[in-house]
């Protein structure tokens, strides 16, 4: 991408996209290590084991993301 793209990126939309690839890589850890991601869901922590979470989440697709 060159400089004047970039700079034609809202700040937000950037963190946005940041933040959904980190999710990304957060699900597809706990896959490799088989352990569950804490959320905080309906006001309680939860546990969701790394093979539930694209169920929990509709979809890998940044669109469908619940956040």
């Amino acid at each position: 991408m060159n400089d004047k793209k970039a700079k034609d990126i809202p700040l937000s939309s950037k963190a946005d996209a940041a933040f959904r690839q980190a999710v990304k890589k957060v699900i597809q850890q706990a896959r490799q290590t088989n352990t569950p991601v804490v959320i905080w869901e309906e006001n309680r922590i939860k546990k969701i084991p790394g093979d539930q979470l694209e169920a929990t989440m509709g979809s890998t697709q940044p669109e469908n993301m619940r956040f």
